[in-house]
């Protein structure tokens, strides 16, 4: 069998002119290609990621590694979506995976829930209107083999560290949550007086004592291949303790996400780059708190946080002093944001000043697809109101943890 990317080149259902739109001085789009393997879109992918602003949830290798444990357990299958310009450069990406959902063939970001942020990779300067979206999402939905009946997008930002979303302009309605973030000041202390009272600060002076009594704390980052395999064991049993106690079920408790994540932290782990940094707050020898962070440019992502509930840790708070370790860490390594992700929560609250806004957005192309839209966005607002309303959320949570 001929190579994917061969395919994608030469092939005329797997690479087309885009619908012609509005002429432009500079045209982003003039061609489009649809790759259904990761590895092909390898060149393409690394190109543009040089020069586009994205998440590090539009790495190729999270992606990659995101495919061959999660995704191919939900029998996903990679939709990597690239258009070329007028002069043949690439000016977008998106990486999409494909799934069949009854009769339908829906469309959405690599990643699933795993994945914070949702972006395509666009070329800074190229002038992308909404009808230009909707003739790259089209000519993708034509290309795709089996013809994909709706693009369904959840959790993108309107802007990334500054620079705007091109898909913000196409018909979207807010996402369900908010994400959380924090401008990092050059000195740690600007950042701990900015976000927490005189007070508050010496009760957690008083908390980390505590801990200390009990063992020197100190905060480590893992750095082989050993401490990636405790500090992700120490993550794993700390999370199962806090779902079962909660009656929820734990999304990490499979073994292709515990794969994922351990594959994901080894990768680049020998270079010093590891895509997924694992954070440990130790009391002796003993891991009290674990935290999970992804870098891309300046801005450092957090991915997931535990910490041990035995009555005498949890008291203190190791969670609330893991953040602060890693933000201490970040600031000094030069990160200028830092976030905690997307979802309601007491302690992002603590650790970021701003909220940011999130959007999802649906494009269907055949009748089944217009059903499959519609039924989307409906779900996703009732999902809104739920979160935006304690007593309804409440009444959720009960319910949810009844079921169990």
């Amino acid at each position: 069998m001929p190579p994917v990317a061969s395919l994608a080149r030469l092939s005329p259902r797997r690479a087309a002119p885009a619908p012609r739109v509005a002429a432009s001085p500079t045209r982003a789009l003039a061609f489009v290609e649809v790759f259904d393997s990761i590895e092909a879109a390898r060149g393409p992918w690394a190109e543009i990621a040089n020069v586009a602003p994205a998440s590090p949830y539009q790495d190729f290798d999270f992606a990659r590694l995101w495919l061959e444990t999660i995704g191919a357990a939900r029998r996903v299958e990679p939709m990597i979506v690239v258009a070329r310009d007028d002069a043949n450069r690439i000016s977008a990406l998106l990486p999409l995976a494909a799934h069949s959902c009854g009769p339908l063939r829906l469309a959405a970001f690599l990643g699933g829930k795993d994945a914070n942020f949702n972006l395509g990779l666009f070329r800074p300067g190229a002038a992308w209107r909404s009808e230009d979206v909707g003739a790259l999402l089209a000519a993708a939905a034509r290309l795709a083999r089996p013809r994909v009946d709706a693009f369904l997008f959840v959790n993108q930002p309107r802007e990334w560290q500054g620079s705007a979303n091109p898909l913000a302009g196409a018909p979207g309605q807010p996402s369900p949550s908010f994400a959380y973030k924090s401008a990092l000041p050059r000195d740690f202390d600007l950042w701990r007086d900015a976000h927490a009272s005189r007070e508050a600060q010496k009760k957690l002076r008083k908390k980390a004592k505590r801990l200390a009594a009990m063992g020197p704390l100190a905060h480590r980052r893992a750095a082989d291949p050993d401490q990636v395999e405790r500090f992700l064991g120490a993550f794993a049993a700390q999370r199962r303790a806090r779902m079962r106690a909660l009656g929820i079920a734990d999304a990490y408790d499979s073994a292709e996400a515990q794969a994922f994540l351990k594959r994901l932290a080894l990768c680049g782990l020998a270079e010093g780059a590891p895509r997924l940094e694992l954070h440990a707050l130790l009391v002796g020898d003993r891991i009290v708190a674990a935290f999970g962070a992804l870098g891309a440019g300046d801005r450092l992502s957090g991915l997931f946080i535990s910490y041990d509930s035995d009555p005498e840790i949890a008291r203190s708070s190791p969670g609330e002093l893991v953040v602060q370790a890693v933000v201490r860490e970040a600031i000094a390594r030069g990160f200028a944001t830092f976030d905690l992700g997307v979802g309601e929560a007491r302690y992002k609250d603590d650790a970021c000043e701003a909220e940011e806004p999130l959007f999802d957005s649906a494009f269907a192309f055949t009748a089944l697809g217009c059903v499959a839209a519609f039924a989307f966005k409906l779900k996703q607002r009732a999902k809104r109101r739920v979160k935006r309303s304690p007593r309804l959320l409440a009444l959720f949570t009960r319910r949810r943890a009844a079921g169990r």
